[in-house]
């Protein structure tokens, strides 16, 4: 017999509540094995449905014309004066303006502005306290909060026999896109785990931001970011934990 809580967990899962009511859902969720079995069903749909549609990245000679077309736009348009306005108030210029947004937003960030967007993120997450929203050291717990809030299904394991156990996560908005942020501890220190669909954006690798040390990577059709004040060889040790991990 199901538990009597089934369908509260399952508008946990869905991202159908939230505050004090999504707080009782996850403590119950915790002591309960039943409703740990349900989520976990639902996370593993959530990635078989994942690896079974294909993602389609736009190749690179369109996205170089495309940035090539809007780079000339700009060199050639006018800035100044009431014939800007003119134009972009006609039909043709509302028409132009609103192409160039669409086009802009399909287009991926460049390599050092990613850094500098995901240096912010961590750093205003950090500042606002707003770096948990789902707070549970337990992947069962963790992984399918996230089905209801971002069209992705991010890796979510515990590394705390290695010296980073899982503390929770949450859901950001960088730049242009949604991340799933998965949160450890390293002893006083936090380690954010960015995850969004891969858009074909150059990565930067290894960098710097605001003191944080960032590694990115791709695998299969989602791209990584891991950022902490940590050191860097303790970041890279945590990056190996969550490589070997199987997909």
């Amino acid at each position: 017999m199901s538990c009597a809580e089934r369908l509260r967990t399952q508008a946990f899962i869905d991202g159908a509540v939230d505050g004090d009511e999504a707080a009782a859902i996850e403590r119950h969720i915790e002591s309960c094995a039943d409703c740990q079995s349900f989520c976990a069903d639902a996370a593993a749909l959530s990635d078989g449905i994942r690896t079974l549609l294909p993602r389609h990245a736009a190749p690179a000679a369109l996205r170089r014309r495309v940035e090539a077309a809007l780079g000339a736009e700009r060199r050639g348009r006018r800035w100044a004066g009431r014939g800007f306005w003119r134009g972009a108030l006609s039909g043709a210029g509302v028409t132009a303006a609103a192409a160039s947004l669409a086009l802009l937003a399909i287009l991926p960030p460049r390599a050092g502005t990613l850094v500098d967007q995901l240096g912010d993120s961590h750093a205003q997450a950090l500042i606002h306290g707003r770096t948990i929203q789902v707070v549970s050291s337990d992947h069962h717990t963790v992984k399918p909060w996230f089905a209801g809030r971002v069209a992705l299904s991010p890796p979510v394991a515990d590394f705390a026999a290695q010296g980073f156990p899982l503390a929770g996560g949450r859901v950001q908005r960088v730049g242009g896109f949604e991340a799933a942020v998965v949160v450890y501890r390293h002893g006083r220190h936090e380690i954010d785990l960015y995850v969004w669909a891969d858009r074909g954006a150059p990565l930067a690798g290894e960098a710097v931001r605001r003191g944080y040390h960032l590694i990115f990577w791709t695998r299969r059709d989602l791209d990584y970011a891991a950022i902490s004040d940590v050191s860097e060889p303790e970041l890279r040790q945590f990056t190996r934990l969550v490589r070997s991990e199987p997909e």
